[in-house]
């Protein structure tokens, strides 16, 4: 039995003991998930692959897992797409990208090799190399024979090829482009461009990113694309070493600037974070059914507790949002249809909250509130039960924002200058779900996501003020 056969009939054999799985949020059938792959819209589904054990709740030899949906809330299954069963990947597929031609779909991916296993670094027995593999039918996938198509020869000195990896391939004029985030000879990271005309032919381009020497940071999971006249990159930011990870958190950046192929340059023009919490990773984008573009990321809590072991699953997405750019910012929106999904349970209109306000919840639901232009401090408590819960306390007067929770990280979680200008929309909206919360601001401004895996979470909602005025205050149950 080949290692595809043998991931698929360990899923089939063993999904069914896995529990406690968020209610809309993509998570695997079984086993551990981390980084979002080849996400893309082909042949009227949307197709998600991620980076995939199916064996444990821990990470370990990477396959590629698959699934489709034409709403991000249902999703259909689908065999692994890729096993380690080559010598160019036999510690692990890593993360990569698909894009379509000539009516296949093509995925291009990294090609892992560690005898460690990463347990016991040696970057003298590391290798990242990319590869492809392809599909008439987008379910069943052949290796390119000469893979890999990327590797020692097309990088060119000065880089390390132990940290080289995750491609994202786009098409621009007939010419396909695929960033890759690498290690350089001073250790830390920057993002290279290499172009071809056929997907299997490749040669190294430029160097289109570079952190500073002083930031200690290595980069991964880069994304390059057009939106709104500019060019956005986005990519995960990490320590470069392990000497620097008391001082670098992971995050999720996004870059606005110019890109001019031809030249290979890539002219920053502003830096922020995507995502103001502690467990958003590696996200990935694709152009939508109707030209939108979307963007999905793994919701992880790094160096926190796993989930219960008994659950038998790690890891999930957060809902896709779709993006756009609005007065030099990158905003954006929740892209799923909460009217085909969730039901209204309470509203409340121009209500003072002088001293608490409760709403009975449900494990999955959503939360908005309008805040009047006079609104001041208040609490908003979410998965209370009688001794714990996650607040978000609100200074709407100094534009403040202060999360904090009694389950997961306690950490606090501050979001400043977050309600813009005065006298503009100042509105909160939360998915909740089983696991997580995100938090989007004044409908598009910035975004927090929080992630617990803790038992026995409470589900009410309350919120308490001495005199704080909202507009609205609206709960939804989800349907499912």
């Amino acid at each position: 039995m080949n290692r595809l056969q043998k991931a698929n009939e360990y899923i089939q054999q063993n999904k069914a003991k896995v529990s406690s799985r968020p209610y809309y949020h993509f998570s695997p059938e079984i086993g551990w998930m981390n980084d979002p792959n080849g996400f893309i819209f082909y042949q009227g589904y949307y197709h998600l692959f991620y980076q995939y054990n199916p064996y444990d709740v821990v990470w370990d030899s990477m396959h590629w897992g698959h699934a489709k949906t034409k709403d991000f809330v249902n999703w259909e299954y689908l065999p692994v797409a890729l096993a380690n069963d080559k010598a160019y990947d036999t510690h692990g597929c890593f993360s990569g990208s698909a894009i379509e031609k000539d009516g296949k779909l093509y995925l291009i991916y990294t090609g892992h090799i560690d005898p460690n296993i990463g347990f016991d670094r040696d970057e003298s027995e590391i290798s990242e190399r990319q590869c492809v593999a392809f599909s008439s039918d987008g379910v069943h996938f052949e290796k390119y024979p000469l893979n890999p198509v990327i590797g020692e020869k097309q990088l060119p000195e000065g880089y390390l090829i132990c940290d080289f990896r995750d491609p994202k391939v786009l098409e621009v004029d007939g010419t396909y482009y695929c960033v890759l985030s690498v290690r350089n000879a001073e250790r830390r990271g920057e993002i290279i461009m290499f172009k071809s005309k056929d997907l299997l032919d490749w040669e190294f381009h430029s160097s289109i990113f570079q952190t500073k020497f002083e930031d200690n940071t290595l980069l991964e999971c880069p994304d390059l694309f057009e939106l709104d006249g500019k060019y956005v990159l986005i990519f995960s930011e990490m320590p470069c070493d392990p000497e620097f990870s008391e001082q670098i958190q992971n995050k999720t950046s996004y870059v606005i600037g110019e890109m001019d192929f031809e030249k290979g340059v890539f002219k920053p023009e502003k830096k922020e974070l995507l995502d103001h919490g502690q467990t958003f990773y590696a996200p990935q984008t694709t152009e939508g059914q109707n030209g939108e573009r979307l963007l999905i990321s793994w919701m992880h809590r790094w160096h926190q507790t796993t989930p219960p072991r008994e659950y038998g699953f790690n890891g999930m997405m957060s809902i896709p949002r779709q993006l756009t750019i609005k007065n030099g910012d990158l905003q954006q929106r929740p892209f799923i249809d909460r009217g085909s999904n969730f039901d209204l349970s309470v509203l409340h209109e121009n209500v003072v909250v002088e001293e608490q306000l409760e709403i009975p919840g449900k494990e999955a639901g959503y939360l908005k509130l309008a805040l009047a232009d006079d609104a001041q401090k208040f609490t908003i408590e979410l998965n209370k039960n009688e001794t714990k819960s996650t607040r978000v306390e609100v200074d709407a007067a100094n534009n403040k924002l202060v999360i904090l929770s009694d389950y997961g990280s306690k950490e606090p979680i501050v979001l400043e200058n977050c309600f813009g200008a005065p006298g503009s929309e100042k509105t909160l909206e939360f998915y909740l779900d089983l696991h997580s919360v995100e938090l989007f601001v004044n409908a598009d401004e910035k975004v927090v996501s929080f992630t617990a895996y803790d038992q026995n979470k409470g589900t009410d909602i309350s919120i308490t003020g001495s005199g704080a005025v909202l507009k609205e205050v609206r709960y939804e149950t989800f349907r499912g």
